[in-house]
């Protein structure tokens, strides 16, 4: 005991990080069912090992290409280059002089970045053709788009595609794909890693949903795209639902998304909307700490919010406010507490427990991340907003006309040397309280779902748009 007293607080932390970071693996190893990390799931025999091995090796190798083709490869600002590179792993380099692709990555990077640059060379002169029938492919989702929502989901020269594929680190186009019944159909393909995946295929699914209600949700359950072979993450990785009235999905979504982006980062899960539907998709702990987030958001609307196991859990910081400095923390209507989430990729607010005496002199801020260090970076910020509240309060609280200098938030509203300090007021008025919560909240998101006015003027786009750009997409 004596031992860990005497640690020092920078120690105490990278400890506790350790610590953290250690639990999240176990979590990760026991919701595969069969006690491997995900990485080493498929590590089971003397021979995959060794293949793995191999696969580690990473090598260079050349592949000839055409002028016309290296051109549409490199893309404007070599941006379909740099595209692919991400999305394969492997590093490229394309020779304009020469007309050479260098490739250099493991084996399987390789394999990608090759089947990669064949697809985008194919668009330049028709259709691209995927047969899924004989070979599995654990890189690749595919979402069968309704024929009247393609040019919706591709936006004007396939803008909304592109931004898909930035947001989440895919590879998305139209092809002609053969299934295993021998079929053949155009649908969308996704290439990329699974959490990208399953993120840009919510996201489309969402724009269907807009466009055709009722094409992959029915009441309250979400119908799921079927699923080509090898396209799997296995028994761990799931999609949870939640369903949202309009007021509380208005609520959740936030200006342009920003709320339901600050819940997804923070639980570390992708969270999107599908119809009047929450979709956290993720591992079971993300997906319980998506769930966690958002039911706490919603409480918000109606009173405080408590959480009863706060101590026990392992996504929380808890940092004590003193009480006069909640208001400056959280600022005018949540603006700088929202600014501090935004900083941090954190979701904070104040625990709304019944008082004791030591909580009448503090309140208790809650920093919730599945991430250590974002919540350190969020406690760092708070601890540097009360030290300036104490340094202010010392000196009078006030800013004096010309000597006053900008705020962190809004709060201070200065002027010749009056009485514009904020704790000059009446704190229990301007304090961050359940009303201006509420009304924060409601005028945000007033807005409601602010993709759908993006989604409404792709609606203006016109069938003869949508036919030149996706033949050459």
């Amino acid at each position: 005991a004596e031992r860990v007293s005497n640690i020092s607080q920078p120690r105490k932390e990278r400890l506790t990080a350790m610590a953290e970071r250690s639990r999240s693996r176990s979590e990760a190893r026991s919701e595969n069912g069969n006690g491997r990390s995900p990485s080493r799931e498929r590590s089971g025999s003397p021979r995959r090992e060794r293949e793995d091995r191999k696969d580690a090796e990473r090598s260079r190798e050349t592949m000839p290409i055409s002028k016309e083709d290296a051109a549409f490869v490199l893309g404007k600002g070599g941006t379909t280059k740099k595209k692919i590179a991400r999305v394969c792993g492997a590093e490229l380099d394309l020779d304009e002089r020469d007309l050479v692709l260098e490739i250099y990555g493991t084996e399987i990077q390789r394999q990608r970045a090759r089947n990669y640059v064949e697809f985008v060379t194919q668009q330049r002169v028709g259709p691209v053709h995927i047969d899924t029938s004989q070979h599995a492919r654990d890189d690749l989702t595919v979402v069968d788009v309704p024929e009247e929502c393609v040019g919706f989901v591709m936006g004007r020269g396939g803008a909304t595609l592109r931004s898909m594929e930035e947001e989440w680190g895919s590879l998305m186009f139209f092809a002609q794909v053969k299934d295993s019944l021998e079929t053949e159909g155009e649908k969308l393909c996704i290439f990329g890693s699974l959490r990208a995946r399953r993120g840009a295929e919510l996201k489309v699914m969402s724009a269907v949903e807009h466009k055709n209600p009722g094409h992959f949700v029915r009441g309250e359950n979400l119908l799921e795209c079927s699923r080509v072979p090898g396209d799997d993450g296995g028994d761990a990785w799931a999609t949870d639902t939640m369903l949202l009235d309009d007021d509380n999905f208005s609520y959740a979504l936030g200006s342009k998304g920003s709320t339901r982006r600050k819940l997804a980062t923070a639980s570390g899960c992708i969270i999107e909307y599908v119809g009047r539907l929450a979709c956290m998709c993720g591992y079971k702990s993300e997906r319980r700490k998506a769930r966690d987030y958002l039911k706490w958001l919603i409480a918000q609307r109606t009173g405080p919010v408590s959480v009863e196991d706060a101590g026990d859990r392992s996504d929380v910081t808890i940092v004590e406010v003193p009480t006069e400095s909640v208001g400056f923390i959280t600022g005018y209507r949540g603006e700088s507490l929202r600014r501090i989430e935004a900083m941090s990729g954190t979701f904070c607010f104040t625990d709304g427990s019944k008082a004791d005496s030591r909580q009448r002199e503090y309140e208790k801020l809650l920093i919730f991340s599945h991430d250590y260090y974002n919540r350190k970076k969020a406690k760092g910020i708070v601890k540097d907003k009360i030290d300036e509240h104490k340094d202010l309060r010392r000196h009078g609280g006030h800013r004096g006309g010309g000597g006053g200098g900008g705020r962190y938030d809004d709060s201070y509203r200065g002027g010749g040397g009056g009485r514009g300090g904020y704790d000059d007021r009446d704190r229990d008025r301007d304090r961050y309280d359940d009303r201006d919560r509420r009304r924060d909240y409601d005028d945000r998101d007033r807005g409601r779902y602010d993709d759908r006015r993006d989604y409404d003027d792709r609606d203006r786009y016109d069938r003869n748009d949508r036919d030149r750009s996706r033949g050459r997409y």
